[in-house]
């Protein structure tokens, strides 16, 4: 008899930005960090930047964005779309940024 699913969850886009983010050189970025009262998806500290996969802009939150700008962090949002498109794509826009923040 076959399966006709795998038993464990496929990794959605979350995951794979993830991977993704983990595996950059020189970086530290880490998953779901607070930042006073709010969780953070992906945040790198020393480059103060945040980055987000954004599926619905109403969920934004105008109190912790001009709370992390105040403190200086720069927040990168994609749109699902654009990370479904081609994540390459976000990747290289991150790496640009970073490599912005390292000089």
């Amino acid at each position: 008899m076959q399966r006709k699913r795998p038993l464990g969850r496929e990794p959605g886009l979350q995951d794979l930005l993830w991977l993704r983010l983990k595996a950059l050189e020189g970086w530290h970025f880490r998953k779901g960090a607070s930042f006073q009262t709010f969780i953070l998806p992906f945040v790198e500290h020393e480059a103060l930047l945040v980055v987000e996969l954004e599926a619905d802009r109403a969920n934004r939150s105008p109190v912790r964005d001009r709370l992390l700008h105040e403190a200086g962090y720069t927040i990168l949002r994609f749109p699902m779309t654009d990370a479904e498109a081609g994540l390459d794509a976000v990747m290289a826009t991150i790496r640009a940024v970073l490599e912005d923040r390292r000089d």
